[in-house]
């Protein structure tokens, strides 16, 4: 993907916002959660930790499903399409093209859905096989088939919204919430759609699933007694991710359409890029060449060079190996401007939700610029000295001030990489 032909076309804008976290469940509460710079991991009470090595996650605790729907809907689906409702209709209210209680406008009626989930419906069908084991196939619930593919998710909110547009779902790993938004995107751009709700769904705190990530120790095991200090971005003692749920997606829509109906521009989606390492379903590729060239060509389709990011949200998901390397393609794909740009990792501040990371990175990247302030890097004591050099203004304080272009990166097991470039409209 050279990016720059690819994005000629019509400007697409952010409108509409809704997120579900650990931290807040909507758009100001979520942003509130993040000002406040405290992690939300704890131990993990979902299930009964005692078996794995890691014993710590990030619950979506406050979530009510009937706050987004009536009592028989939620009996018929799973936390994995209530995610999706939630935060789909909150994104639609918050652009103006729904109300609370309503459908979509007509606007709206015909919006592309497109959701990333790494996992989506696994811990429902978990739960349900463990009443198949226990009971036999009469207990398992009659809306197992019907919620455990990917496309469950995008399919209950566009029956829920009347929404009637194509539904695209993917499950790029750790990436999946920011190919959604990217390949939405550059539909809008290459005009095949006017509006599209964009972003990622992740509900995986199930014993299996978890216990998936612990036995390849993917999760960090070393601060279960401190939980709050086990999610640690780019820090020497680093020893990987705290498990989180989360939901994050968009209304993105034609500039021109958006102004036409005096909607509220949160940002532009500016340029996406994307590639694969061809290496290791675990490791990253040692000389980062392809998560720089996903970089690369987020820059080259937004036309803007890296001395124009004044803001880069890493994945940084705190294992010893991305990090190093997730900076090693930072400063490959941003040259001089990686010893002078902020750039700050998140993810203490809410786990890592996998496939919905990318997404609520993107909610970051738009509020940051709104407000004027990015978040630091939470726990980040001290790192080592290959990243120090590499990224010398990774960020232990918040960063205050304008900010008109910033980058967001995603990168996922099996090598799969994504990065998009936002920007502040102007």
């Amino acid at each position: 993907m050279t990016g720059t032909a690819r994005w000629r076309g019509r400007r697409v804008v952010i409108t509409g916002m809704g997120v579900v976290t650990p931290v807040g469940i909507g758009r100001d509460a979520f942003w509130q959660g993040v000002r406040a710079g405290r992690s939300p991991a704890r131990r993990l009470d979902r299930f009964d930790p005692a078996q794995f090595r890691s014993r710590v996650a990030a619950q979506a605790d406050d979530f009510d499903p009937l706050a987004f729907m009536d009592a028989r809907a939620a009996r018929r689906t799973d936390r994995f399409s209530q995610f999706s409702i939630a935060a789909g209709r909150m994104a639609l209210v918050d652009a103006g093209l729904a109300t609370e209680a309503g459908a979509a406008q007509d606007a709206a009626a015909h919006a592309g859905i497109y959701v990333g989930s790494a996992l989506g419906g696994i811990a429902y069908a978990e739960q349900q096989h463990e009443r198949f084991l226990a009971s036999g196939i009469r207990s398992v619930a009659p809306n197992l088939a019907l919620a455990v593919f990917g496309g469950a998710g995008p399919a209950n909110l566009g029956i829920s919204l009347g929404i009637r547009g194509p539904i695209v779902s993917n499950a790029n790993s750790c990436a999946s919430g920011a190919v959604a938004v990217g390949e939405a995107a550059r539909a809008i751009r290459d005009g095949d759609l006017d509006v599209a709700l964009a972003g990622g769904v992740e509900t995986p705190l199930s014993p299996l699933a978890f216990g998936a990530f612990d036995v390849i120790h993917a999760l960090s095991s070393r601060w279960n007694d401190e939980p709050e200090r086990a999610m640690r971005p780019f820090d020497a003692e680093r020893d990987g991710f705290v498990m989180g749920e989360g939901a994050a997606l968009f209304v993105l829509e034609e500039l021109g359409s958006a102004r036409r109906r005096g909607a509220r521009e949160h940002a532009e989606v500016l340029g996406y890029g994307a590639s694969s390492d061809g290496y290791h379903m675990v490791q990253p590729r040692p000389d980062g060449t392809e998560a720089a060239r996903a970089v690369g060509d987020a820059l080259r389709a937004a036309g803007v060079a890296p001395p124009e990011i004044d803001y880069v949200n890493a994945h940084a998901t705190s294992t010893p190996l991305g990090d190093a390397a997730e900076a090693l393609a930072l400063s490959l794909a941003l040259g001089e401007q990686a010893e002078h740009v902020a750039v700050s990792a998140t993810k203490a501040l809410y786990g890592h939700p996998l496939g919905a990371s990318g997404a609520i990175e993107v909610a970051i990247c738009a509020l940051a610029m709104q407000d004027g302030w990015a978040p630091p890097t939470v726990n980040l004591v001290a790192t080592e000295a290959g990243i120090e050099e590499r990224l010398p203004g990774l960020s232990r304080e918040p960063r205050v001030g304008p900010m008109r272009r910033v980058l967001s990166t995603s990168f996922g097991f099996g090598g799969l990489n994504a990065a998009l470039v936002l920007g502040d409209g102007s």
